[in-house]
């Protein structure tokens, strides 16, 4: 277990394996005759299931709606190759394989042994998606003990390889019904849900972006089978601010596939917004705080969300307040935008000169105290990575039928601003009957905005409302962007909806890879095979 342990830990630990691998006889100890025991298959589905936490979050800087950005600008500036995080992908895709490849080593009864195959499955899917949603083109490798030089494969091949896996993830079971695996069932594990979103936007990424409209009618299908309640019960919460509080949190019905986050981690995107009123520290105090990297404004706010629309009171803080305050509560200091009589105000802020809105999405927040510190230090979010909700999914299918140009799609689109306005029960259906038609497509909202003869593109525009901060922006412009190439009457996303320096690109640039990241140098060692991506191969000169 030891010497397995240390080779598995040299070889996940690096990004090249060919020096270091020296496949010993069977007889021997080594990681080929590791694999018997059911503890053993269960060390590996551990590891499994951290190097599916990695290589989620990586490019979403990209899509995020930014005022003001000193995080984030040589990303979107195009200063950098974009460069995604293809090392953890591999290692995710080499410790599955380390599974499947050696399933027939393990001395335990097959169906013992299905649950982690599934599980392995389930991974290898989603790390050829990431690759061929993130680099266009790519390695699949041949097995864990081959590491001679390989050429890169297409797009389609990434997403045959990425189907095939997620089609045998499919005989998972659903989440409530999972079983055989050691210790506690959480929501980083794949399910038949998990597995039918996954398929959902690998055939809508395939019908977009790479121009196979068929796959639209696919991903339709696989859409309807989770709001159907055929791969797992999922239930939409039940308005935005229940979404905030508790399918944020995680572990909620409406969440699909989530990530568990330690908080200590600061693994999230999201960190470089979370501040006031959520953190009342002196670094992220409204005015002059030093934390604020990335800014989104007021007015950013109030034209995406309408003032009845819910989500802009559940997202953000204080928008319509004269003043925000800081209180003193029993020795802890908490924001209010009121104060009463015998409140103890540490600091008051005139709201109406502060031209930023602040991030309420998030809420809760993981702090460390030490004997050095005064007052509590932010280290992340006490809050699982949410990667696919059925709110997304309702809002995917819309697409998928606006694209096959079918009537029902505003359903689907209504449905999400149903519940933005505070008008669905429970099991989805209208609160007020004469308040529909104030949020209902083509509301008069959607004709000032220019929406009501786009409908792809509202359900865009809801999308971002509904999703916000989610890390779906940047992937939904480059899906919906890709139409534009092929018909000139739609309207450029890429070029309208990404930062200024993308509006600059030609379409033989985008064509060439430009949105897809740029193959970083380490994955040339030992490779003399390996081709950079053409548009970035072209930049870097």
């Amino acid at each position: 277990m030891k010497q397995f342990c240390i080779i598995l830990a040299i070889v996940l630990g690096l990004n090249s394996c060919t020096d270091l691998i020296d496949v010993q006889p069977e007889n021997a100890t080594t990681y080929t005759n590791y694999f018997q025991t059911r503890q053993d298959a269960e060390a590996l589905l551990t590891e499994l299931l951290l190097r599916l936490r990695n290589g989620e979050s990586n490019r979403l800087g990209l899509g995020l709606i930014i005022d003001e950005d000193s995080r984030y600008q040589s990303m979107r500036n195009m200063a950098t190759g974009l460069t995604a995080d293809g090392s953890s992908v591999y290692r995710l895709i080499y410790q599955a394989s380390l599974i499947i490849e050696n399933a027939h080593r393990f001395q335990i009864p097959e169906e013992e042994l299905k649950p982690y195959l599934l599980q392995a499955y389930f991974a290898n899917a989603v790390g050829y998606w990431r690759l061929a949603r993130d680099y266009g083109e790519m390695v699949i490798l041949r097995s864990t003990t081959d590491f001679t030089p390989l050429a890169k494969s297409s797009q389609k091949e990434l997403l045959d390889e990425a189907e095939k896996w997620a089609l045998k993830a499919m005989d998972l079971p659903v989440y409530d019904e999972l079983a055989g695996l050691d210790g506690p069932i959480i929501k980083n594990y794949g399910s038949k849900g998990a597995a039918a979103a996954l398929l959902a936007h690998l055939y809508a990424w395939r019908a977009g972006v790479a121009n196979e409209p068929e796959y639209w009618a696919k991903a339709e299908e696989y859409c309807t089978m989770i709001i159907d309640q055929k791969v797992g019960s999922y239930q939409l919460a039940i308005n935005p601010e229940s979404v905030v509080l508790d399918v944020m949190k995680g572990n909620n019905r409406e969440n699909i596939w989530e990530l568990e986050n330690n908080a200590q981690e600061s693994r999230y995107l999201t960190n470089n917004f979370v501040g006031f009123p959520i953190i009342t520290s002196s670094g992220y105090a409204p005015v002059g705080g030093y934390s604020y990297g990335c800014k989104i404004h007021k007015t950013t706010v109030n034209n995406m969300y309408s003032r009845n629309d819910q989500r802009r009171e559940a997202y953000f803080y204080g928008l319509d307040a004269d003043f925000l305050y800081l209180k003193n509560v029993n020795g802890n200091i908490v924001a209010d935008t009121s104060r009463k009589d015998g409140d103890n105000i540490v600091k008051s802020y005139d709201n109406k000169t502060i031209k930023q809105a602040f991030i309420y999405k998030f809420r809760y927040p993981y702090f460390h105290v030490t004997d050095n510190t005064p007052e509590p230090q932010y280290r992340g979010l006490n809050q699982n990575e949410i990667v696919w909700r059925l709110g997304g999914i309702y809002l995917l299918r819309a697409e998928c039928r606006a694209r096959q140009n079918k009537p029902d799609a505003v359903d689907d689109l209504n449905l999400i601003r149903r519940r933005a306005y505070g008008n669905m029960t429970a099991s989805g259906g209208i609160v007020d009957a004469a308040k529909e038609s104030e949020y209902a497509y083509p509301c008069a909202e959607d004709v000032e905005k220019g929406l009501a003869n786009n409908i792809q593109l509202a359900i865009f525009r809801e999308r971002e409302k509904e999703l916000f901060q989610e890390n779906h922006r940047f992937y939904d412009i480059v899906r919906n962007g890709y139409c534009f190439l092929h018909d000139k009457d739609s309207y450029d996303y890429i070029r309208k909806e990404l930062p200024a320096a993308f509006s600059y690109l030609t379409d033989k640039d985008i064509e060439d890879g430009a949105l897809f990241s740029e193959v970083s140098s380490n994955f040339f060692t030992n490779n003399d095979l390996m081709r950079q991506n053409l548009f970035w191969n072209r930049y870097n000169q």
